[in-house]
């Protein structure tokens, strides 16, 4: 397949890197953050908030021998995520009892044990308070324990819409092992051990990394695993860092190397790695519009599922990816759509790429945070959960899913704008309630209505905003289903979700493929595709 990336994405080694803070970088990779917790790696995620909060909670409760109370632990309809390792539960379990302790210890001395950035540059002062009573101690943790888990929250609904557990198979490179490919060629070429004393690990070294590349693809022929191996398990932040460091090194651009060494769908793959995510978001939808044609399925699957901050983000890269088409200074993606599509579907675009879903507000999304009371004694055990009741507005659900079956089923054809005003617009926890209260006044899932009821494209991103809310991770899952069912690979559709989700949520698809279809992704990537090709793609959504 010939790559049509522009050539902004060779041509400097591409854009800088995304900002820290980026809608995008899931990982937070880069970002500031005061102190360490606990030999605890990743910066980003606070420390024991790093499944979702009923999640969480439910694994730290259980085991502890008590259950916090069934209405409250109930996750939103057909969020089938629930379902986690024990391992999981009992880690999360660890890392918030060492996390009540530092805190703890952080109070008595004044010393800054634990960080988490919310807008600072540099920690906060505290006073030492050696001689505070065990009632005062528990109080000041409780208070710190909920805002940081409220932090959390807000930060995962800024990168997936909802307060579930995400998980990517491609994380940050932080530490190498002693069998990394870089460490033993680094070793015998370069005579310097990049383990520590001990030989366990070694931290990242982005020069090595550099320099194993460049001798990847030295004289004649091409190391592809090497390639394979770097790429693969760096994330994306990390490979903007190789590319502006590539070209110090050697006075050459990382990407046009590897574009010279590769070709077909597996330099596509490469070429959409060192794309940033925003700029690959933007490249994509460009790409649906100019082409051949119009790519619907690719309008539908980027704007119906990114978070509000993302499709802000997307858009203000779009312009600069037009390239040759658009040399102007406005916003040109909502003309570009309104140019290339039409009708019902036309609105639902605009709709969503305005980026304007409504969000849970900080304050409503405290009100909702509750501490995990044990039922046996009645005292709080300084562990939070979210009463998912709390979040929507049931009156209002119960109005506008009436409002939908006047709409729709209790009328001669059909009220589009009223599907749009509520689809488009309101968040996922009061869409889910919606949805709940639809069910008991038609006796109807909101799905069966809207394949009786609409058609076309406009179906489709209706139905791809209903199958995204409930459960986001299950929608890509049938994707890739369909873009490998039957005579012919969708190789493109394959590239953009694997490449997209890799650093989100590709360990909830990957669990949700094996259910629709029996056999894992990886088994199924080894059947349906070849070559270079078939190892990236491996080795981007694991084995396991």
């Amino acid at each position: 397949m010939h790559s049509n990336y522009p050539p902004y994405a060779y041509a400097n080694s591409g854009p800088p890197p995304p900002p820290q803070m980026s809608a995008y970088n899931v990982n937070a990779y880069g970002a500031t953050y005061g102190g360490g917790y606990g030999g605890y790696s990743n910066p980003a995620a606070v420390p024991g908030f790093t499944v979702p909060a009923v999640q969480q909670c439910h694994g730290m409760s259980y085991s502890m021998g008590y259950q916090p109370p069934p209405n409250q632990m109930m996750m939103p309809y057909t969020a089938q995520l629930q379902m986690m390792d024990r391992s999981m539960y009992e880690m999360q379990n660890r890392q918030q009892q060492q996390m009540i302790e530092m805190l703890k210890q952080e109070i008595r001395t004044g010393q800054q044990m634990m960080y988490h950035r919310n807008g600072e540059d540099t920690p906060p002062s505290r006073t030492p308070q050696p001689d505070i009573s065990e009632e005062e101690m528990q109080e000041k943790v409780r208070e710190r324990m909920k805002k940081v888990y409220v932090d959390e929250l807000v930060r995962r609904e800024e990168v997936s819409g909802t307060f579930e557990m995400t998980e990517g198979t491609v994380k940050p490179m932080r530490m190498y092992t002693a069998e990394d490919p870089v460490v033993v060629w680094y070793a015998e070429n370069r005579g310097e051990d990049l383990m520590d004393e001990d030989g366990n690990k070694g931290k990242w070294n982005l020069e090595a990394d550099c320099e194993y590349l460049n001798e990847a693809m030295k004289g004649l022929g091409t190391n592809d695993d090497a390639i394979i191996h770097v790429v693969s398990t760096r994330c994306n932040s990390q490979r903007q860092e190789m590319k502006t460091l590539f070209k110090t090194l050697y006075g050459r651009d990382l990407i046009e190397e590897i574009k010279g060494e590769l070709s077909g769908d597996y330099k596509e793959l490469v070429m959409a790695l060192f794309v940033t995510p925003a700029e690959y978001d933007a490249w994509c939808i460009k790409e649906a519009i100019y082409g051949p044609g119009t790519d619907e399925k690719a309008l539908v699957e980027i704007l119906m599922t990114r978070t509000n901050a993302q499709i802000q983000e997307m858009k203000q890269r779009y312009n600069s990816v037009l390239n040759k088409h658009y040399h102007g200074k406005g916003v040109k993606i909502e003309e570009d759509i309104k140019d290339d599509t039409s009708g019902d579907f036309k609105r639902l675009l605009i709709s969503a790429c305005q980026g304007n879903r409504y969000k849970i507000g900080k304050e409503r999304l405290e009100e909702a945070v509750e501490e995990i009371v044990n039922p046996e004694t009645q005292e709080g055990t300084g562990m939070y959960q979210v009463n998912y009741q709390k979040l929507a507005d049931c009156r209002k659900a119960q109005r506008e899913a009436k409002q939908l079956f006047e709409a729709g089923e209790d009328r001669w054809g059909t009220d589009e704008e009223t599907f749009i005003r509520i689809f488009a617009t309101r968040d996922y926890y009061q869409l889910r309630e919606t949805w709940n209260e639809y069910v008991k006044l038609t006796q109807r899932d909101i799905l069966n209505s809207v394949d009786r009821e609409t058609s076309g494209d406009f179906h489709r991103g209706l139905k791809a905003i209903v199958m995204n809310i409930r459960n986001r991770p299950a929608f890509f899952a049938d994707k890739l289903v369909k873009a490998m069912k039957g005579l012919g690979t969708d190789e493109r559709t394959l590239i953009r979700i694997i490449v997209s989700r890799s650093e989100i949520d590709m360990v909830q698809i990957k669990k949700f493929f094996l259910e629709m279809t029996k056999k894992t992704l990886w088994k199924w990537l080894q059947e349906d595709t070849s070559f270079n090709f078939k190892k990236l793609l491996q080795a981007i959504v694991g084995k396991n």
